[in-house]
């Protein structure tokens, strides 16, 4: 048997190990910051008992009998057991139990989820917010694609790509549709793949018109589009925020894209083939997508497998206005459909940008990037268009009442950034079977990569950006990805981001369990009706409690000790790849 006390002196802690026949030997560690001392007590009389001062967090802990005093006025503390194994599909289990425990007083702290809703405030009604699962059913699928059909071809694409020659005329040899020139001109026609069950075979060839030409984007419109859509004043709008807007935040992130077709542009293609992809009466619906398939030559060529459904160029496809429902019977108006498509741009942007500089810039890249990164980057593209919109930047701790001082504020964060905290809203209510690295494509699993992503970065560097070039910009995907950018600590950095979705807020607790970006509470409080942070949480008691957690994820498991009382907490069958972390909150 032994005990472990932490006395804090300064920023130096002193580890002192107890064994309880022996005498005590102490080491000298380095920790963030502690100001009282703090215990974990391993014998089950808890004979060597300290009390934690509010917001006090001792991290790492691996024992299997825990010892928490509620001192002269009583405490409310959390246990967060955190499965290190950063494979998503690695799970375990243990069971956990408490005596001398209560439930926590402060309601705040106790989730009771509602209904989610858009922003209300200087310029908007509180209303429920649109799924967008259709469209990220629609990227899981195209990513699969990518990674099965597309893969084996990047090898003979780089080689295309090295050998041919611009023609005088100037087409691009090895591209086959009509692609657009860098002499489009509104009302030429092209012809467009917009087949999204197959990569490179059979085309659902669509003809669209030039309807708009900017300095970086050409549009392009389905000429079967419903009536009483856009107007080419209304493409053109849209090509200059494209301009000015999503062209400069995407590729200042991430890089600029790559030129195949030389046309200097990258194509927005408005087409009801993309409405088409939305059942009748759905309560969900997809707004659009990029296809790597594009990327490839489409003819063949000596030593080379074609990609024959490939359009040859940069581009995107997008939902168009559909005011009576023409397609499907699902009816969207030109406004919702504006604000849903700028956001779009920046997610999908991320992903052109993320393929074409694998496949023909940063060529030691064997394939894609794994699909929960890919897509966990596009979703920190919707939120760096937020800033960029609003002129609010990263690190501000933004809060409700913040983003409703302006009305700017509020069509920025509904437009831009709430889907990204619809996705947390998930992975937070089911934190024990989801994490940032799951091989899969659930929104849960999105949310957490988003918010791991944003903290990662605002704990690593002084600029964030530099982090979301070199993830975009490396040759190795996934959690190598990660630790290329982020350091070897990422296991550590990983727990300490799990505590904060936690600790956020609700203590003075060191910086690294903050997220200095976001005030979490505040902003769910604002967008659930209830007014509560949808954080899942699992209260201990005298019963055992068994718990199963997938690898990188956490549990939460509020408690209170009343005064002059002493807790213990007894942990069955605890992994070695299972560490604890011990906060108090009040």
């Amino acid at each position: 048997m032994f005990s472990q006390v932490v006395a804090a002196r300064g920023r130096t802690t002193i580890v002192c190990t107890l064994i309880v026949t022996a005498a005590v030997a102490c080491t000298d560690t380095t920790a963030p910051s502690t100001t009282t001392t703090a215990t974990q007590v391993a014998d089950a009389d808890c004979r060597t008992v300290a009390s934690l001062s509010p917001g006090q967090v001792i991290t790492g802990l691996g024992a299997t009998s825990l010892c928490i005093a509620g001192g002269t006025s009583g405490g409310e503390f959390a246990l967060v057991p955190f499965n290190t194994s950063l494979d998503g599909s690695a799970g375990t289990s243990f069971t956990v139990q408490a005596n001398g425990v209560s439930a926590t007083a402060v309601a705040s702290l106790i989730p009771n989820k509602g209904t989610f809703n858009v922003l209300a405030g200087a310029s908007r009604a509180s209303t429920t917010l649109s799924s967008l699962a259709l469209t990220h059913a629609l990227d899981a699928k195209l990513r699969a694609s990518e990674a099965r059909d597309l893969t084996p071809r990047i090898a003979g694409a780089r080689a295309w790509m090295r050998s041919r020659q611009r023609t005088t005329s100037g087409s691009v040899p090895g591209l086959s549709l009509s692609v657009v020139p860098s002499t489009a001109q509104v009302g030429q026609l092209a012809t467009l793949n917009a087949n999204t069950e197959s990569a490179c075979a059979s085309p659902d060839l669509r003809t669209g018109r030039i309807a708009a030409v900017g300095n970086k984007a050409i549009v392009v419109a389905d000429v079967s589009n419903p009536a009483s859509g856009y107007t080419d004043a209304d493409y053109a709008s849209i090509a200059s925020t494209f301009d000015n807007l999503v062209d400069p935040t995407d590729t200042k992130a991430f890089g600029s894209p790559t030129d195949i077709d030389g046309n200097g542009h990258v194509v927005l293609f408005f087409t009801r083939a993309v409405n088409e992809l939305t059942p009748a009466a759905s309560t969900s619906y997809v707004a659009g997508f990029f296809y790597a398939r594009d990327l490839f030559p489409s003819t063949q060529t000596p030593g080379f497998d074609a990609c024959p459904g490939s359009n040859g160029g940069e581009m995107f496809y997008l939902m168009v206005p559909d005011p009576t429902g023409i397609v499907n019977g699902n009816k969207f108006a030109k406004d919702d459909v504006t604000r849903i498509v700028i956001s779009t741009l920046g997610h999908e942007y991320q992903h052109l940008i993320n393929a074409s500089r694998r496949m023909y810039v940063n060529t030691d890249a064997t394939d894609f990037e794994t699909t929960w990164l890919d897509e966990g980057l596009s979703h920190i593209a919707e939120e760096l268009l937020f800033y960029a919109a609003s002129g609010l930047t990263p690190r501000e701790n933004i809060d409700a009442t913040t983003l409703r001082s302006s009305s700017a504020y509020v069509d920025a964060f509904n437009n831009d950034a709430i889907s990204n905290f619809s996705r947390l809203e998930s992975y937070l209510g089911a934190p024990l079977s989801n994490s940032p690295f799951a091989d899969n494509d659930d929104l849960a699993t999105r949310g957490a990569t988003w918010s791991f992503l944003r903290y990662a970065a605002d704990h690593t560097g002084s600029d964030d950006g530099t982090s979301w070039h070199q993830l975009v910009n490396s040759t190795t995907t996934g959690i190598a990805n990660l630790q290329q950018v982020f350091g070897t600590g990422l296991t550590a950095l990983a727990r300490d981001w799990a505590t904060s979705a936690f600790a956020d807020d609700v203590a003075s607790t060191d910086a690294r369990y903050q997220q200095p970006s976001w005030n979490l509470r505040s902003i769910f409080g604002a967008l659930e009706s209830t007014g509560a942070y949808p954080l899942a949480t699992a209260s201990l008691g005298s019963s055992p409690m068994t718990l199963s957690m997938d690898g990188g994820s956490a549990a939460y498991l509020p408690f209170a000790v009343s005064a002059g009382q002493t807790a213990t907490v007894q942990l069955s069958n605890l992994p070695s790849n299972v560490q604890l972390t011990l906060v108090r909150t009040r």
